[in-house]
């Protein structure tokens, strides 16, 4: 996972994967998820589908935060979300309206390797974090836990 490539298609495959994990924290196994019904039409037309996602992700949060066991990795959640719509630009129009076949590829490749770094083990993790020590701060999570136990 490349947390620096802040290309349209990769940086909304991200936050696609970000969503569902929310989705999955507030609402347990589900028949179907976010990806299920949204996944085509966010890759080719983020905007329109973006939006709603976006707003639904307010109902999740919500639910998270009744949970003290989960607050924590709502707290990381949100900072990820915040890191990847910080690169969509309101006087660009924010979201894009279209994603060309390149820009879905990247979509695919952004969600799925979001999806697998936000379920790595905690051994995984520390090593990804030693190997990318550049990633924006959203993304380090032990430094992170570190601070907090100290505090």
């Amino acid at each position: 996972m490349d947390p620096r490539n802040d290309s349209s298609g990769y940086s909304l495959g991200m936050l696609m994967s970000v969503l569902e994990r929310l989705q999955q924290s507030a609402m347990g196994d589900l028949n179907a998820t976010i990806v299920d019904r949204y996944f085509s039409s966010a890759s080719a037309t983020p905007k329109v589908a973006f939006v709603r996602l976006m707003k639904n992700a307010r109902h999740h949060v919500r639910k998270v935060k009744d949970d003290p066991e989960r607050r924590g990795m709502l707290y990381r959640l949100e900072r990820i979300m915040d890191e990847l719509a910080d690169r969509f630009e309101p006087r660009k129009n924010g979201f894009p309206a279209y994603l060309d076949l390149e820009q879905q590829g990247l979509f695919v490749l952004g969600y799925h390797q979001m999806r697998r770094w936000l379920w790595m083990k905690k051994e995984e993790r520390v090593k990804w974090e030693m190997d990318n020590p550049d990633a924006p701060q959203a993304f380090i999570w032990s430094r992170e836990q570190s601070a907090e136990m100290n505090n």
